[in-house]
């Protein structure tokens, strides 16, 4: 019968020990990569509207393209301008051939105009909740509130100096990254107007 080494029995222990030790710190450690993964993921939106400020003050054309969906943001910014124009228009003094006329030069000076409205200069003023490109704002930047349309879209509302929304920005997912992809207008219903004071109580002699 061979004898069995007593050093093999103490062997067992101290490798399960040491496994269990590294299954812990793996665990531990992916964990934490999950953690930060959702938190990088929730704010992203915040980190790329950051990122696309500083982009646009330093004029980081290579970096406010990293940050942009150049195509979408296009369409959307023509579509609103096409909008905003259609609006100004009255139909009750011109034909409709005189209205299709003027759109159809809208239309055409559209396009110009978004290229301007993707320089730094124009992504600069959309953060800061205009449409147009003006000069740099040194100032510090407008108040901003998020909406999240699912996993994948965000709203960013830029807030006015009182307190009313100006413009609203599209976020769209991009793998782990978000890119700004369009602008919507305020609509009507969520501006906010100054409260109108309460109707007088009347009184019981009816005065």
């Amino acid at each position: 019968m061979a004898a069995t080494d007593p050093t093999d029995d103490a062997a067992a222990p101290t490798v399960s020990g040491r496994f269990a030790v590294w299954a812990r710190l793996g665990g531990g450690l992916a964990l934490a990569v999950l953690v930060l993964l959702v938190v990088s993921f929730f704010r992203g939106p915040a980190t790329t509207l950051q990122a696309l400020r500083e982009a646009s003050q330093t004029r980081n054309t290579t970096e406010l393209a990293r940050h942009i969906d150049g195509e979408a943001l296009r369409h959307s910014l023509g579509r609103l301008l096409l909008q905003q124009t259609g609006a100004a228009l009255s139909p009750d003094t011109i034909n409709d051939r005189q209205l299709l006329s003027q759109f159809i030069v809208a239309g055409a000076l559209v396009r110009p105009v978004v290229e301007t409205l993707v320089t730094p200069e124009g992504i600069a003023a959309l953060l800061q909740g205009h449409i147009g490109p003006r000069p740099l704002y040194a100032g510090p930047p407008p108040r901003i509130e998020t909406a999240w349309s699912g996993l994948s879209t965000v709203r960013a509302t830029v807030m006015g100096a009182a307190g009313d929304p100006t413009l609203v920005l599209v976020l769209r997912r991009n793998g782990l990254s978000w890119r700004l992809a369009g602008v919507e207008a305020v609509e009507a219903s969520s501006i906010k107007l100054f409260p109108s004071p309460p109707p007088a109580a009347s009184r019981p002699d009816g005065r």
